[in-house]
């Protein structure tokens, strides 16, 4: 039997260019930060989720909008931006009309530990 032939070999072909295709569409970045946002239909626009990230100094890095709607019926997109703190990029969405539902950064846990360490060292100095 030659490998043409082998139904095998063609379904780890199959998966290895799926796994290639999804690495190459979303690729790994440690430095970015995810938010969940929503939109009425009507208001949805591309160009302005694009405009409220750039108006902070980011780069709009994945926008997906997912299939799933919110109880009211708006839409829900995930985006990606190269931007280490979401909080300032979370601002600018709701001034340009969008619902941010969530979103993770990974300087939001750091900042998280500094004032943790900070109020320690503020009990440390009060006694």
């Amino acid at each position: 039997m030659t490998i043409k032939d082998n139904i095998i070999s063609k379904n780890e072909d199959v998966t290895s260019v799926k796994e290639t295709r999804f690495d190459r569409l979303y690729p790994e970045n440690a430095d970015a930060t995810e938010l969940t946002i929503a939109s009425r239909p009507f208001d949805y626009s591309a160009t302005a989720i694009a405009r409220a990230v750039e108006d902070c100094d980011a780069h709009l890095l994945n926008l997906n909008v997912t299939s799933e709607r919110t109880p009211e019926g708006n839409i829900i997109v995930d985006l990606r931006v190269n931007h280490l703190d979401g909080g300032n990029i979370a601002r600018s969405l709701e001034r340009y009309g969008f619902e941010v539902i969530d979103y993770n950064s990974p300087r939001s846990l750091s900042l998280d530990s500094a004032r943790e360490r900070a109020n320690e060292i503020l009990r440390i100095l009060d006694i």
